[in-house]
């Protein structure tokens, strides 16, 4: 199966899953559900439509297509991020098995809001100006996998340690992502 296909399969796959969380939501009058499924399905239906229509166009940052790919990127990792938030918002529990002691909040708190601008906008700039490492790391799906595995790693180690600093790694991410992107796409 080419790359194009698979992105297509899984990206429709996104639907049927979207509209289940959705009709749960429903059911159980759950508004969050509700919106998590409806952005699911909106999700994928874009990652579905974007898919034939820009391909390879993730590298360029100047070009429209590729900024428009990244901010469905951007609104995937979102909507992730707050399944997370939702899924994991009741383990308090959890959160307490992982602290061995006091921890300082005002450190985490830095660490989450470091890590989410590193993650979020130095990558993007570091890929778009060294064009030879932005290309091969772009074209690698291992190198996108640690990628995304990083970005969600930290966000969920932050939501069961200390969860205020998931907030802010979310903000800060989403905040440099779409500030590098419009400062390439706006400028050159």
């Amino acid at each position: 199966m080419n790359r194009e296909r698979l992105g297509r399969f899984l990206s429709a796959s996104l639907v049927p899953l979207g509209i289940l969380l959705l009709a749960l939501g429903v059911m159980s009058d759950d508004v969050v559900s509700v919106g998590l499924g409806g952005g699911t399905v909106i999700l994928g239906g874009l990652f579905f439509w974007a898919i034939g229509r820009f391909p390879d166009a993730e590298f360029d940052l100047t070009e429209a297509p590729s900024f428009v790919v990244n901010l469905i990127e951007l609104g995937g990792i979102l909507i992730v991020f707050a399944l997370l938030i939702y899924l994991l918002g009741d383990l308090e529990s959890v959160t307490r098995l992982f602290r061995t002691g006091i921890p300082s909040p005002q450190y985490v708190a830095y660490a989450g809001l470091s890590m989410g601008l590193f993650l979020g906008g130095g990558v993007a700039y570091f890929m778009q100006r060294w064009d030879t490492v932005g290309e091969t790391m772009a074209n690698s799906a291992l190198a996108r996998t640690i990628g995304f595995s990083f970005t969600f790693g930290t966000f969920l180690l932050l939501l069961l340690y200390q969860p205020p600093s998931s907030v802010l790694y979310a903000g800060a991410y989403s905040l440099s992502r779409i500030g590098i992107l419009g400062w390439f796409y706006i400028a050159e």
